[in-house]
């Protein structure tokens, strides 16, 4: 899979995003300290959303 950086695309995400029609699921979000199990989970796989790490 080949990336290139585009702007005009990011910028189209972000105001997506900030107007709530991007939508993400959370499967659980964690404070920084459980990042090592963070990882553990996301190596096990079978999860149904994203892992947020809160600082």
């Amino acid at each position: 899979m080949v990336v290139e950086p585009d702007g005009r695309q990011l910028t189209e995400l972000a105001l997506l995003a900030q107007k709530g029609e991007l939508r993400t699921r959370v499967a659980q979000r964690l404070p920084m300290t459980a990042a090592p199990e963070a990882h553990r989970r996301l190596v096990q796989g079978g999860l149904r959303g994203k892992l947020v790490l809160i600082p």
